[in-house]
């Protein structure tokens, strides 16, 4: 399966627009934003706009959280340019709306993003802002109709795959503003997704999404670079707050539903709509998870599924004596391990045993950790009354 697929890659690839287009919308974007970065950090320390440390945040010292204010520019103005060379592409009417009406809800979000970095916005009101602008991506035509018979479950009534997909959107944005807690986890996560999508969109010749999801990238690189490697005492380092997750959460939920549903609605790529469908989420796997896994473990503790606290991934990983960089690549390392076997079963093994075998590996994962911080509690106590005696 692999190896066709990549066959297939290569044999429909419009070398024309890979060595011409994508570069340079790759470079506009990566150079907007490692000449925008430098000026807002210089903002933030002058208007003294800093993410303040609390008992969940693992960063000290004052760091802006103003990093997303360059995404959806710099994406957009890059993205602009590349349309413009472009022209003698069609562009179906179908896709155009996708991209107009995802761009209006990208902006929608990206402005409640903005505010709550500014100001701060109760999620009251960002969740209703959130349902609007996965709403509008929907209703241009991008939702899942299908599920491929997960829970023996196929075609879906637009009654149905509309709302679902509503939901599903909300999800992804949740998991990826919800998983930005170390430093180029969220970043690096979306890097990989903008990297598995924009290769497939290449294969099935979406050079519009493809486009989109390489100008995604650009702006990606260089955020992660100030990011992880940047220090507050030089004052190099920022975050990209909610006005980067919440627009990253968005775009990367639209690049998971259009890859999702290609297949089955152009059949004349001869492709299997089963693996386009595992392919897009499987990339998606440990962020979905761990915000259902959240939700869960704070309903079930009777307390709001919004209210924030420390029992993300992350912060297992920290609690267990990793560093914060041992973290990250440990956390995207799991995911792409999720990713590339999910897409090697598919096609041969059953979606619902694949869904069942990534949460049960998953919960494993979970427990395992779990007992872990138990036994270096109890010792961390058991060393604390001794010292006592």
């Amino acid at each position: 399966m692999i190896e066709k697929w990549f066959t297939q890659i290569l044999e429909s690839m419009n070398l024309d627009l890979v060595l011409t287009v994508l570069p340079v919308t790759f470079f506009i974007s990566v150079l907007l934003t490692v000449v925008a970065l430098p000026e807002v950090i210089r903002i933030a320390f002058k208007k003294q706009l800093f993410d303040v440390p609390d008992y969940r945040k693992v960063h000290h010292g004052q760091v802006p959280r103003l990093g997303g204010f360059t995404f959806l520019p710099g994406i957009m103005i890059a993205v602009f340019l590349a349309f413009g060379f472009l022209m003698d592409i069609p562009l179906p009417p179908s896709t155009r709306a996708e991209i107009l009406f995802g761009a209006a809800g990208a902006l929608f979000l990206y402005m409640a993003g903005v505010a709550d970095d500014l100001e701060g916005l109760s999620y009251r009101v960002k969740f209703p802002i959130q349902i609007v602008a996965a709403f509008l991506l929907c209703s241009s035509g991008l939702w899942i109709d299908d599920l491929h018979g997960i829970f023996g479950i196929h075609q879906l009534h637009p009654a149905i795959g509309i709302p679902f997909s509503v939901v599903l959107v909300v999800l992804i944005i949740n998991a990826i503003n919800l998983i930005d807690g170390i430093d180029g986890l969220a970043s690096g996560l979306c890097i990989m997704m903008t990297t598995v999508f924009a290769v497939l969109f290449i294969w099935a010749g979406l050079f519009h999404f493809a486009v989109i999801a390489v100008a995604t990238l650009g702006v990606l690189l260089p955020f992660y670079i100030y990011n992880v490697y940047g220090t507050s005492e030089n004052r190099t380092k920022i975050f990209m707050g909610d006005a980067g997750s919440l627009t990253m959460g968005y775009i990367v939920a639209a690049f998971a539903i259009k890859a999702a549903i290609f297949a089955g609605r152009h059949p004349e790529l001869n492709a299997d709509p089963e693996f386009g469908f595992v392919y897009a989420f499987a990339v998606l796997i440990v962020p979905v998870l761990d915000v259902l896994r959240l939700f869960c473990h704070r309903l079930l503790h009777r307390r709001s599924p919004f209210e924030p606290d420390r029992c993300h991934i992350h912060h297992k990983f920290l609690a267990v004596g990793l560093t914060i960089g041992q973290t990250r690549h440990l956390i995207i390392g799991i995911s792409l391990i999720f990713f590339l076997v999910n897409i090697l079963m598919a096609g041969h093994v059953n979606i619902n045993i694949i869904l069942a075998a990534d949460i049960a590996a998953w919960t494993i994962m979970h427990v395992v950790i779990s007992r872990r911080i138990r036994v270096l509690q109890s010792r961390h106590a058991e060393c604390a009354n001794n010292y006592m005696e």
